[in-house]
């Protein structure tokens, strides 16, 4: 029994190998390092949640980005804290080597499936609809202890082509609040069906960006 495991296991690696893509590959790289020459900037931000058990009005406030691992939001009276989930790219998925498959087009977008070949990566698969023009329009990323989310950007002409909006969902179960987001609600439901899974969503405007 053990070796027919050893077998299968050994046949699924050897099949994910050969579906990579190296161009699939190589443009993930590509937008990675694209990613990484942008400048440290400011930028305005208005943002609106929408969560089942929760009402809050809409905040605004500025994003400074100095990194794609170092962005603070300044908002008054409200901690917001997407960090990395928010980027049009997780540089994180890419620190150490990853599998890159060409899963094929959606409304003319590239998809493309990356998985990481480090066991220990938080982030367990990510998949990118990219564009033309090398652009994330939509990307949905599972991970081990945060659960799914899925991005979906708009951009308006923005210097480096950084995204004029971006909309998150994410899954909601369990908690008593998203582990994306802390502040002075207006009103809060606890939830009673512990087996319930909700989608919750956050969309951030993005505008006066200062580089």
């Amino acid at each position: 029994m053990i070796k027919w495991l050893f077998i299968l296991l050994f046949s699924f690696s050897i099949g994910l190998f050969s579906a990579q893509s190296s161009d699939a590959k190589k443009r993930m790289l590509n937008m990675v390092e694209k990613s990484e020459r942008v400048p440290p900037y400011s930028c305005d931000v208005n943002i609106n949640i929408d969560v089942k058990f929760i009402r809050i009005k809409e905040r605004v406030g500025k994003m400074i980005y100095r990194s794609p691992e170092d962005i603070d939001y300044k908002i008054k009276g409200f901690a917001f804290l997407p960090k990395k989930e928010m980027g049009t790219i997780s540089t994180s998925l890419f620190k150490e080597d990853f599998i890159a498959i060409d899963m094929g087009k959606e409304n003319e977008n590239q998809i493309i499936k990356v998985i990481p070949i480090d066991i220990n990566s938080e982030i367990v698969t990510g998949q990118f609809w990219i564009d033309s023009a090398d652009l994330v329009q939509k990307m949905i990323l599972i991970t081990k202890e945060k659960g799914s989310y899925t991005a979906e950007m708009n951009y308006n002409g923005t210097l480096y082509d950084l995204p004029s909006k971006i909309r998150m969902s994410f899954d909601v179960k369990n908690q008593k609040m998203p582990a994306l987001l802390t502040g002075d609600l207006e009103a809060y439901t606890d939830e009673t069906d512990e087996d319930e899974v909700s989608k919750g969503t956050i969309t951030i405007m993005y505008s006066n960006h200062q580089f």
